[in-house]
Formats: C-alpha cells, structure tokens, sequence
C-alpha cells in the first residue's frame, strides 16, 4: 500500500465517520467555553481581556475544527482482550506484508506456487508474497517448501493424500523462515484440471482447524496475522465479513484447551472496506462481544467451553 493510498484510506474513513452533527457539536462545545470564559472575565471587570478574546473568535474555529479531527480520527487497529485466556483477537486495515510476527499465506493444495503462471499473474497474497519476500522468483520459495518438506517428511508424510500428483491434505502447514520473520503456508484450496484454485466452507474451517493444531505444536507464541483467507482466487461462496466471523469464532474455539498464540490479528486491505462495503463497526462490536463472553473454564487441566454463536 503506497502513501497516496493510505492518505486515501483515512480521508474515506474521516468522511465517512463524521456528521453535520457532530460538527455542530464540537463547533458549538469550542464557542461555549469561549462565551464562558468571556463572561467571566467581564464579571471580574477585564473588559480588555474579553475584548480580545472576542476579536480572537478565528481561534476558536480553529480549535473546533482540531477537535474534529482528533475525535474522528481514522483507526485501523481494533485489538480485544479475550476472556480468561491471556490472548488477544485483533482487526487491523492496512498491508498484511507490513505487519509484525508470523504471517499466514494461503496456497493450494500441491503447494504449487507458479500454476503455470497463473500466480504471477493473479493478485493474491501469495503473489504478492513471492513479489516483496523472493524478489519474483518463485522457484525460491519452491525450493524452500521442499527443504523443509524434506528435513520433515515423517511429519508431512501423513498430510500426503496423493504421492503420484504431490497434492496434501487441506490445512497442510508448510513454515518458510524469511527476513527474520515466519511465513505459514497454509493449504486452504484445491486446484482443479484448468489450474483454477477453490476454497469451500469446508475447506475453511478444516483449514483453519488444521493451522490451530499445528500452532499448539509447532508454533511460536506471538502474534499471528492472516488475511481474510479464500475470499479472492479462492472463490469461496461467503462474504469478507461472513468469513472474518467464521476465522473469529474458529480462532475462540481452539482457545478451549488454552492459549498458543498472544495474539491473532485479521488484516483487511484498505481497498475491501470500500469495494465491498465492509461495516468495520459491525465486525469490531462482533468480536468484543464474542471475546468478553467466552465461556473458558479457569485452573482446569481440561476447560470446557465455546464462544457464542
């Protein structure tokens, strides 16, 4: 995302969040405390000194205007507490490549990262991975997969569905070490004859089942950043808030035997929010009330209990 498109993004969201209203609220508070001040210096006979405040009244507008922005001001990092659990599930607009800790990629099926030029081609978040991290070469990062492949292959061995086409099991988790930060490759999808990617409802869920088992064995605790997975290339049948609720309430669940992350962080691209009419209030009111209503069992070896539905 460039400067001019986050200049762009928070003009929107500064629009778009305020009213005739509230700026009639904030102009009006600002002249209130002017005419208070006013009154006061005139009943305590500084007549100069309210003058001057009166013929000062530009400063005020200006002071009006100031509190507008500040009060409206564009957010694009909405973070949660989860209850019981030392964790937090988080929403954050911006690059999903310019976020700190581990990094989800979603990737078909065979782990086939060129599809015959197809993903070169496409604008997903594998490409764009491919693009900032292997410098367009995609052949490096397939050498990657297949080293670590390698040194784990008793593990990957029972995630092979198919030794003859190399394909794995949905929500196959392939770790890739770059630039000091760890990028999960995460089987969401399956390619069929035309090279052409599709995600299922329940490709989803399994994929995300699959990637929280993997975390609570081979995963570093910190934060973990994933896209809004299956929503692009992969054609899933359910809208961008339809899945952030689904990745939500996945993410909650797999908080029942505890914590294997500090924090789960959904990126959504600047460009959604608009394009597809997101309501970021609707989703940020979803996930506060489903964090502080868990149902987490405290000082147990085995909790029970699932977020709301």
């Amino acid at each position: 995302m460039t400067w001019y498109d986050k200049i762009h993004y928070r003009a929107i969201l500064f629009w778009e969040g305020i009213s005739l209203s509230n700026v009639g609220k904030s102009i009006l508070s600002v002249f209130g405390a002017l005419w208070l001040i006013v009154e006061i210096l005139d009943y305590f006979n500084q007549p100069t000194v309210s003058d001057l405040l009166k013929n000062s009244w530009w400063v005020f507008l200006i002071a009006g205007l100031t509190t507008i922005v500040y009060r409206h001001r564009p957010r694009t990092y909405f973070p949660f507490e989860v209850r019981n659990r030392d964790v937090k599930l988080s929403i954050r607009i911006g690059d999903i490549f310019k976020s700190e800790g581990s990094i989800v990629v979603p990737v078909n099926h065979k782990l086939d990262v060129d599809n015959k030029g197809i993903v070169s081609q496409s604008s997903s978040i594998l490409k764009h991975f491919i693009d900032f991290k292997y410098d367009k070469q995609h052949q490096h990062l397939t050498t990657d997969i297949k080293a670590e492949l390698e040194d784990h292959q008793n593990w990957y061995s029972k995630f092979v569905i198919d030794t003859e086409n190399e394909t794995y099991k949905i929500g196959t988790v392939v770790p890739v070490f770059k630039d000091e930060q760890y990028f999960y490759l995460l089987c969401n999808s399956t390619l069929n004859r035309q090279n052409r990617s599709k995600c299922t409802e329940e490709d989803l869920r399994n994929s995300l089942n699959e990637l929280w088992a993997y975390l609570e064995i081979n995963g570093n605790k910190d934060t973990l950043t994933l896209p809004v997975i299956g929503t692009g290339r992969g054609r899933l049948n359910l809208t961008r808030v339809e899945v952030i609720k689904e990745i939500a309430l996945s993410f909650l669940a797999s908080l029942n035997s505890g914590s294997h992350i500090e924090e789960l962080c959904i990126v959504i691209h600047p460009n959604d929010l608009r394009k597809y009419t997101l309501d970021i209030n609707e989703l940020t009111e979803f996930l506060r009330l489903h964090c502080s209503n868990t149902n987490y069992k405290v000082n147990q070896s085995n909790p029970t209990g699932v977020p709301l539905n």
